[in-house]
């Protein structure tokens, strides 16, 4: 489903701990941006992918199409148990004909509203916050039989049939049991008139879903970790049981500062569906007793993704406000502990947290010095000490590395670092010119090996030690003991870097690495700053 995110240019930094995914860029007068590779902490398909690349259960996965067997390429594909014999369903009628049952099941309000010669909506929905808006749109009859069809799934087919993305547990894709035909007549018949009064921009072309069931139950998951959306537009409807509770709690789009900031409790009716952006942040309130079953459609267009406003979308605000405790998230924010305290592992899985990512961070939090090819989204928020050795000799590198490491060491331990958080000042070395290495050192403006940068990317500055000195313990030593007391010079981040300053003059920047760090032409139209996305 995911398309390689690209940078724009910004005046301003940007960033946040709850990026879906992060592209750390050089100041943008230098006209290149920098993609990082990171963990994925929010509700999706795949639970880890790069950014550069696509995602593991890979979009180019290929249905058969209904005229002739053409392949067609697809986001979300997980096959069909029902059209391979694999699956005897109990109510048929959901798997046939569905341009001539849809009709019966859909709430006559909407079908009145959706049908008519001029689509109008508005005496059909209630705005119930801002960018949120609910409507009767399922019958009780398909409710029923929907249920129906699910448990009997999750009896006869349950091995046949996958988790409907990283955070819930229980539940069934419905594309995948054989009701995307009916699903997609819903969708484009019946939502998109709907979607494009709403959400225009987002759902224009809309030709692609991912739709699913999710399940609340006591001694199952019981709530779902605060969260966006692997999608553009996102439809939930109510499908039942008897519960009380698990409510669905709407902070703000992640893109503004109030992203942390509590703006309204939905209460779920049978039938009826909230709509909202993908992008717009909740999460599913503790379910009190009884069990919550809900119709979840994610849809999702080309022709948005691959448009300047979903790439401006996919910013993250470095400025949030202090968040409110029932809008932080254990998976995706890394300060959670600063606000409230850690969850058990029983408490964390009972509520959808992904915790192969955040044992993943927590874990990289707890080493000393980490690989500047793969760095941490902290990079664009911490103080990071970065040290290029590309291209030295092997026992040179372990010379320095060794030496980095001690003083790593000795610097978390004098800071005091809080478990579960991160380290005021981070450690970052480069021993081959791979991955983020390149632009980062294009960026610390270090054009030698060995060569030592302290990078404060939000505050776009960085300090550098002039490398004719001898690079050695005490040096390194002393200019990380001279940044923490302030005693340093700063530099703006991208400012030009006098031609052999640092470099040996018999040498280009190329060949210190023994490879071409591939710097970009300068763009006399860009504007200052770096842009994190």
């Amino acid at each position: 489903m995911w398309f390689p995110r690209r940078g724009v240019i910004s005046p301003r930094i940007q960033g946040c701990r709850e990026a879906r995914a992060l592209a750390l860029c050089a100041t943008a007068s230098l006209g290149w941006r920098l993609l990082v590779p990171v963990a994925l902490p929010f509700q999706s398909l795949s639970q880890e992918r790069l950014v550069t690349g696509r995602p593991r259960q890979q979009r180019a996965l290929c249905a058969m199409a209904a005229d002739g067997g053409k392949s067609e390429l697809r986001k979300h594909y997980f096959g069909d148990v029902y059209k391979e014999g694999r699956y005897e369903p109990l109510h048929p009628e959901l798997f046939e004909n569905p341009h001539e049952n849809v009709r019966r099941w859909l709430a006559p309000t909407f079908l009145s509203a959706a049908t008519a010669e001029h689509p109008n909506f508005k005496d059909v929905l209630r705005e119930e916050t801002p960018g949120v808006f609910s409507f009767d749109l399922l019958s009780s009859e398909f409710c029923d039989l929907l249920l129906e069809e699910v448990d009997h799934a999750q009896k006869t087919a349950r091995e046949a049939l996958d988790r409907p993305n990283g955070m819930n547990r229980y539940g069934v894709v419905l594309n995948q049991l054989g009701l995307e035909p009916l699903i997609t007549v819903i969708q484009q018949e019946y939502l998109m008139p709907l979607m494009a009064s709403l959400f225009p921009l987002e759902s224009q072309e809309c030709q692609d879903h991912h739709t699913f069931i999710v399940r609340y139950k006591a001694d199952e998951d019981i709530g779902l970790d605060m969260h966006e959306d692997d999608s553009d537009v996102t439809l939930n409807a109510c499908l039942g049981k008897d519960f009380e509770g698990a409510t669905l709690s709407f902070c703000g789009l992640v893109t503004d500062d109030n992203h942390r900031k509590m703006q309204y409790t939905y209460k779920h009716e049978k039938g009826r569906a909230v709509i909202h952006l993908g992008r717009h942040r909740h999460g599913a309130d503790n379910i009190q007793s009884g069990e919550r079953v809900n119709f979840i459609l994610w849809s999702v267009s080309e022709t948005y993704r691959n448009s300047e406003a979903y790439r401006l979308h996919r910013l993250r605000s470095s400025h949030a406000e202090t968040p409110d405790p029932i809008c932080l998230s254990y998976t995706h924010d890394r300060d959670y502990t600063k606000y409230l305290p850690k969850p058990t592992k029983a408490e964390a899985l009972s509520r959808g947290v992904i915790m192969e990512v955040v044992e993943r961070r927590l874990d990289m939090y707890q080493r000393p010095v980490l690989d500047l090819a793969r760095p941490i989204e902290e990079i664009n928020s911490v103080p990071s000490v970065c040290l290029f050795m590309e291209g030295l000799p092997p026992p040179r590198q372990s010379e320095l590395f060794q030496i980095l490491l001690q003083i790593a060491s000795e610097v978390h331990k004098d800071v005091g670092c809080v478990e579960g958080q991160v380290p005021p000042i981070i450690f970052f070395i480069a021993v081959q010119s791979s991955g983020a290495v390149p632009q980062v050192r294009e960026m610390s403006g270090a054009m030698s090996s060995p060569s030592l940068v302290i990078l404060d990317v939000d505050a776009e500055k960085r300090y550098r030690l002039d490398s004719k000195e001898d690079l050695d313990g005490t040096a390194i030593r002393n200019f990380v003991a001279a940044f923490r007391k302030g005693e340093l010079k700063a530099e703006p981040i991208g400012s030009p870097t006098a031609q052999n300053e640092d470099a040996d003059p018999q040498k280009s920047s190329e060949e210190v690495a023994g490879t071409s760090f591939d710097t970009p032409p300068k763009s006399p139209q860009a504007r200052p700053g770096c842009t994190l996305l």
